[in-house]
């Protein structure tokens, strides 16, 4: 069983240690397609159709809310998401250890876990801390908005205050004057 820690093949990474026209661009193609291999599409597609679709949702919701701080919400969002995802896998992993001939595996994997997930959930989840409270700022002044709204609503329909006496007088009996 292979472990998360596995890095891009050592042909590779020695032909761009040393680099050398012909040999660069062709390490940078094996670098590609290593790293392409190492992505899981399923997830991705998942990924991208979930965010989306809550874009659109929340774009709706906040029509006056700059697009651009909506996305990147959304892409950090999902990038936690995904690390989430990730972990997950692992420890799938880390569930099939076998011992004592797989400690340095589980070694490999809980030092993957602390330097890389750790590190990158955190990163994220600064990331959200910061675009939420201006999304929340958005969603309080179009409540705003649309109660001011309804008040307007409620006093256009109101007669004014001399046509409501008026009508109060008119609807009186002589026998409640006295």
């Amino acid at each position: 069983m292979e472990t998360s820690l596995g890095g891009p093949p050592e042909s590779v990474v020695r032909a761009l240690s040393k680099p050398n026209g012909k040999n660069v661009a062709k390490a940078v193609g094996q670098l590609l397609t290593w790293a392409d291999s190492q992505t899981d599409h399923a997830l991705t597609r998942r990924s991208v159709h979930l965010m989306r679709r809550a874009i659109r949702v929340v774009k709706e919701a906040l029509p006056d809310t700059d697009p651009e701080l909506i996305g990147g919400f959304f892409a950090d969002l999902l990038d936690l998401w995904e690390t989430g995802q990730t972990l997950d896998k692992e420890l799938q992993k880390l569930t099939r250890l076998r011992f004592p001939q797989d400690r340095e595996r589980l070694r490999s994997s809980l030092l993957w876990i602390e330097a890389i997930q750790l590190d990158m959930a955190s990163y994220w989840i600064g990331e959200v801390k910061k675009d939420l409270p201006k999304l929340l700022k958005a969603l309080d002044r179009l409540e705003r908005r649309s109660r001011l709204g309804e008040r307007k609503r409620k006093l256009a329909n109101a007669r004014p205050a001399g046509k409501r006496k008026a009508a109060q007088r008119a609807t009186a009996t002589p026998d409640s004057a006295t």
